[in-house]
């Protein structure tokens, strides 16, 4: 059973499923909101809330609704609601989401793709 993180930077309390200290190559597929601190080489596919903790070293692909980094990230990340970089959230990426926030101290390098919805099809934002 993953433990459950109480860490007072997400606000509620998530299963992390990859502890501080931890480290995972690989493939982790999620069906409910979760936690990495720890680092990970790989993808992971989540179905629901991604939190990266402010201690996670993360290297991969990233596939889920919505993903709130507070740590470190290099790689693809495509979230169909929205990514959140936090203040302690240093990036290198290329991000894929209809809303991105970014956070003072936050830091990003890297290409963001930001679209629209439009029934079961994302389409690109016009310019007007």
């Amino acid at each position: 059973m993953p433990e459950q993180s109480t860490d007072p930077e997400e606000g509620s309390a998530l299963p992390c499923v990859l502890k501080r200290g931890a480290r995972f190559e690989g493939l982790i597929a999620l069906c409910s909101p979760a936690r990495i601190d720890g680092c990970l080489t790989g993808e992971v596919v989540g179905s629901g809330l991604l939190w990266i903790g402010s201690s996670a070293r993360i290297e991969a692909r990233i596939a889920a609704p919505e993903i709130i980094i507070a740590g470190e990230f290099d790689g693809v990340a495509a979230a169909s609601e929205r990514i959140e970089l936090l203040g302690t959230a240093r990036v290198r990426a290329a991000l894929d989401t209809p809303r991105l926030a970014l956070a003072e101290g936050s830091f990003f390098e890297g290409r963001c793709r930001t679209h629209v919805e439009c029934g079961s099809a994302i389409q690109p934002r016009s310019e007007d």
